[in-house]
């Protein structure tokens, strides 16, 4: 009887996670991520607080997604497009979100990662700075547990580019590009 009960277990269990999990796709919704925990960082004068965040919550501009892996390394995979961006564009024109996974931060530096968090929210308060505590979005959007992404959504918060390794002098300036098509339009 057991025999016979775990296989079919097995799977129902694996077409319920193949259902949650939904690799990011261009020309694609962006598939829907709450994090519940940590979520959010929210800044109210001096006194930081967390909230559950959703990526369906959009920002009704084009909209600029990173998620990376809690290390050092990692966090430094987008920034040169990133800096470009705030380089040459207006910043009120789009929106960026940075999620980062603590999940996958190296072991004992989850609270340096969370520090330095907060002094980049200090640095650029409008920007979306979401911890990811347990790996969720790496889960659901299926980017392995160090994966990164970089993805940018258009007003409607479909997908037009991504990238999941450092770009190129040539990906940045035709991504910036698309960004300043997706503002004009």
């Amino acid at each position: 009887m057991i025999s016979r009960i775990f296989p079919a277990l097995i799977l129902l269990l694996s077409v319920s996670l193949q259902t949650t999990a939904q690799p990011l796709a261009a020309a694609a919704p962006l598939p829907s991520v709450t994090i519940a925990e940590k979520g959010e960082l929210l800044l109210e004068g001096e006194e930081f607080s967390f909230s559950a965040w959703d990526s369906s919550t959009n920002p009704g501009k084009v909209h600029v997604l990173q998620y990376f892996a809690g290390t050092m390394s990692d966090s430094k995979m987008f920034e040169p497009f990133t800096d470009m961006l705030q380089e040459k564009l207006d910043y009120t024109k789009y929106h960026v979100t940075t999620i980062i996974n603590l999940d996958a931060a190296l072991w004992g530096t989850t609270g340096f990662v969370v520090a330095e968090v907060k002094a980049s929210k200090k640095k650029f308060p409008r920007a979306t700075i979401v911890l990811d505590a347990e790996g969720t979005g790496a889960d659901i959007w299926e980017l392995g547990k160090k994966g990164a992404v970089l993805a940018v959504l258009d007003k409607n918060g479909i997908v037009q580019y991504l990238t999941r390794t450092s770009m190129s002098t040539e990906e940045m300036d035709a991504t910036l590009e698309l960004v300043k098509a997706g503002i004009d339009s």
